[in-house]
């Protein structure tokens, strides 16, 4: 899921529009809008979601705001409370890749005009990143907090328990 400002009204904006469109279609993402302008000062609707197999739903908060956009409130609706699996990213792994392919990149801006390699980068960021994840079962992922303050916590609760 992707959500945010892409400073692209999908309706209003054609060719740039497009190829947004275009680009979500070759990565399997649909998008979301919300029901209400979200951008202050053209009441365009620029900012909203894309997913993949996500049943999501956005709105744009009314009230108050310091930015020049209403944000955008997302619900995820699901049948499970919790995921059976997690995932975290390498981001060291990332990192090194990216010094490696760095001079590529950098002679690659001269080649196509400025959106269309922007669009290849951000293309090959996102499939790195999903490249540099590893999935794991929950039971069988390590907490963050130490074996012996699990135990602490655990005795804690138990006496806090009684104590009621």
């Amino acid at each position: 899921m992707i959500l945010g400002d892409f400073n692209i009204d999908i309706e209003q904006d054609g060719e740039k529009a497009d190829r947004l469109l275009k680009w979500m279609d070759s990565c399997c993402h649909g998008s979301v809008v919300p029901d209400s302008n979200t951008s202050l000062r053209s009441d365009r609707t620029i900012d909203y979601a894309t997913t993949i197999g996500v049943d999501l739903t956005i709105q744009a908060y009314e009230g108050d705001t310091t930015s020049d956009h209403n944000p955008l409130l997302g619900v995820m609706v699901g049948d499970k409370t919790s995921a059976d699996g997690g995932s975290r990213s390498i981001w060291p792994v990332f990192t090194l890749m990216l010094s490696y392919i760095f001079d590529y990149w950098g002679k690659e801006w001269n080649t196509e005009p400025y959106d269309i390699i922007y669009e290849i980068l951000i293309s090959f960021l996102t499939l790195l990143k999903t490249r540099c994840q590893q999935h794991f079962k929950r039971n069988h992922a390590r907490p963050s907090i130490p074996q012996n303050q699990v135990k602490l916590l655990a005795q804690s609760s138990s006496l806090a328990f009684k104590a009621k």
